[in-house]
């Protein structure tokens, strides 16, 4: 079977799956799911995407210039590439490879007998770009998974109305139509971590990766709201 078209129905089924789990929920707890996915999706993207720059500064960056500008010193070639495949290997090729690009166009206004500059250049243009969607992408999940767990809790709460009588079946109705939306960002969220491990194998595995996944319709909806990227 073509494996874009059975990633296809695993989506669907999940989706389908978590709309009928948040309608036995009811409409006020899939109101507040819905509005708990959003913000933890959101706030978690904004902690992780300002968290992952300042993680790679404090930590990461000094020692990457330092051991660049020293072999640029001692008379090493700057090669882009090689760089790019030491400190970023995991990652897909076609990535590094845009990133380097838009690297030595920056590098070919710089006097090469400046390491410290070209090194600086370097881990800001190359390294920095490669590896913070990485911290990011883990920093992400992180903080989803803290800021849903106090989601959970209110739902939880929430899901007694359900036992009222006939609020009851109108709270279930309508909380099917809005499950179906809160179940989008649960497939969303599945998504994230099918990328993780595309980029973390450096699209390795055997149904993983862009080849496999390119004819998929939920991938490709993916790639065009992708926040990583």
């Amino acid at each position: 079977m073509n494996p874009s078209f059975l990633f296809d129905i695993i989506c669907t089924a999940v989706w389908l799956g978590l709309a009928i789990h948040y309608a036995r929920k009811g409409l006020l707890a899939a109101v507040v799911q819905i509005g708990g996915n959003l913000l933890s999706l959101i706030g978690a993207h904004q902690l992780a995407s300002w968290g992952s720059g300042a993680l790679f500064d404090r930590f990461f960056a000094g020692s990457f210039r330092e051991r660049i500008a020293v072999s640029l010193s001692e008379g090493g070639a700057v090669d882009l590439n090689r760089i790019a495949q030491q400190y970023a290997g995991f990652l897909p090729e076609s990535i590094r490879r845009q990133v380097v690009e838009a690297c030595q166009r920056a590098l070919d206004g710089l006097l090469t007998d400046n390491a410290l500059v070209v090194a600086d250049t370097i881990v800001q243009d190359v390294i920095r770009p490669l590896l913070t969607p990485v911290f990011s992408l883990v920093l992400f999940f992180l903080c989803f998974a803290a800021l849903r767990m106090l989601i959970s809790l209110l739902v939880t709460v929430l899901g007694l109305v359900n036992h009222l009588p006939v609020l009851g079946a109108v709270n279930r109705t309508l909380g099917m139509v809005v499950g179906a939306l809160a179940g989008l960002a649960d497939v969303f969220l599945g998504m994230c971590v099918v990328w993780a491990l595309m980029i973390i194998s450096g699209g390795n595995l055997p149904l993983l990766n862009e080849a496999a996944l390119g004819g998929s319709l939920w991938y490709q909806l993916f790639n065009q709201i992708n926040p990583f990227i």
